[in-house]
């Protein structure tokens, strides 16, 4: 009976023991980074801002661009960096493609230089598209001969510009001059010249992707952006590469260097002028 009475009070301090341990191992925090990390944890739960209702009756202007943004100019520096991802900052390009890596976001093949999204792309058939070649095109790997492949996750650092499909339009019910962002398309620049990784519809499930990730704020970081908000408003330089038009073409098929640039701010400006003409003074 005593022998009983001492194994039972033995089981039951060990257990004590070891759920004591246990409650201390849970109960152990990592360090803070910084004293705004829990702002990371809320933003897990953040939704993308409702964006104004369209009744197509209501639109009497329309017209569909496409613009560049280089990652290079000052402004734009803040969707390239930083290149090594931490516990906060993520660039943009790793953003969009742990999003594409998750299922989270769906990315569209780009077709002979058509700007509609028409083919949906699976994680392996995105990789297998923007995998390359390297030079040379062989390397020894294990004692055998396999080809020198570099996928797209080594290559996102030649990813130095974004494609911006936009509807700029005027509600008359509203009385305003609006533009809605279509479609987003990472550009990678290498010594092959431009090529587009794919284009990513700017839908609800890429804007709660990219409204969950913080964009870096040079001026203050404690009123921290979201990298949709920086698109939304308007935070980025850029420069027009092509309005719809009958033949399809960007400007660079058709006008070149400074004249390039003449076009581009031709068709800004136009489109600003239209929306002026509409008022009288």
């Amino acid at each position: 009976m005593k022998k009983t009475l001492l194994s039972m009070l033995t089981i039951m301090l060990l257990g004590g023991f070891v759920g004591s341990l246990k409650a201390q191992t849970t109960d152990v925090k990592p360090p803070m980074n910084s004293i705004l990390s829990s702002q990371q944890q809320t933003m897990m739960e953040k939704k993308p801002s409702p964006l104004p209702d369209i009744q197509e009756a209501n639109i009497m202007w329309k017209k569909t661009i496409i613009r560049e943004i280089d990652f290079r100019q000052k402004i734009n520096q803040v969707f390239y960096y930083p290149i090594n991802p931490t516990e906060d900052w993520r660039n943009l390009i790793t953003v969009i493609y742990d999003g594409i890596q998750s299922g989270d976001i769906t990315p569209y093949r780009v077709e002979n230089n058509i700007d509609d999204m028409m083919t949906p792309l699976t994680r392996d058939d995105f990789e297998n598209e923007n995998t390359k070649i390297g030079d040379p095109p062989v390397i020894w790997k294990d004692g055998e001969e396999v080809a020198n492949e570099i996928p797209f996750r080594d290559r996102m650092l030649n990813v130095t510009r974004l494609r911006i499909k936009e509807d700029w339009y005027f509600d008359k019910k509203l009385s305003q001059f609006l533009v809605r962002i279509i479609a987003l398309s990472p550009v990678i620049v290498d010594e092959d010249g431009l090529s587009q990784a794919c284009w990513i519809p700017y839908d609800e499930a890429t804007r709660t992707v990219l409204t969950r990730a913080f964009a870096f704020n040079r001026n203050n970081t404690a009123q921290r952006l979201t990298y949709d908000e920086i698109l939304q408003k308007r935070i980025f330089d850029s420069y027009i590469v092509k309005e719809e038009n009958v033949f399809d073409r960007y400007i660079n098929s058709y006008a070149f260097n400074v004249d390039a640039l003449y076009e581009s701010e031709r068709i800004k400006n136009e489109m600003l002028d239209y929306e002026q003409s509409l008022w009288e003074y």
